[in-house]
């Protein structure tokens, strides 16, 4: 089965754009998404062990995405899934509270972002055909 790449952000926008590059950079992966924490959890349950990355919009309304990452590394079956925040600020701050929380985490994407960026974070970890 082929590994799933999870989107979790309240813009469908977003979510599309975010979508759209992973397409466009090559990735083959099936592409899953929520556009909140209550609505990604059904998906993250469903999918556990087969979730090759997950990006995590840091600002969404009544959870954040580190407020769910936060619960996602206390459960050893979601522990490891790698994650991407992405988010509009450039903060020093959220960027720290972000890694506070998930010392692994796979990288801190700043929207608008470029194609390189992108690709750069996710090659460790989804099927690119080049």
């Amino acid at each position: 089965m082929l590994m799933k790449i999870i989107i979790v952000d309240d813009s469908q926008l977003d979510r599309k754009l975010l979508s759209r590059s992973l397409v466009n950079c090559g990735v083959k992966n099936e592409i899953l998404q929520a556009e909140n924490a209550e609505a990604a959890m059904p998906l993250i349950i469903a999918n556990r062990g087969y979730i090759a990355l997950m990006f995590l919009d840091y600002q969404m309304p009544q959870m954040t995405g580190v407020e769910l990452m936060e619960g996602l590394v206390k459960v050893p079956s979601t522990a490891d899934i790698p994650i991407i925040m992405v988010t509009a600020s450039a903060s020093e701050d959220s960027r720290t509270a972000a890694y506070k929380v998930n010392p692994n985490l796979v990288g801190y994407l700043i929207k608008p972002f470029k194609p390189d960026q992108l690709l750069s974070l996710i090659r460790p970890y989804v099927k690119i055909n080049d």
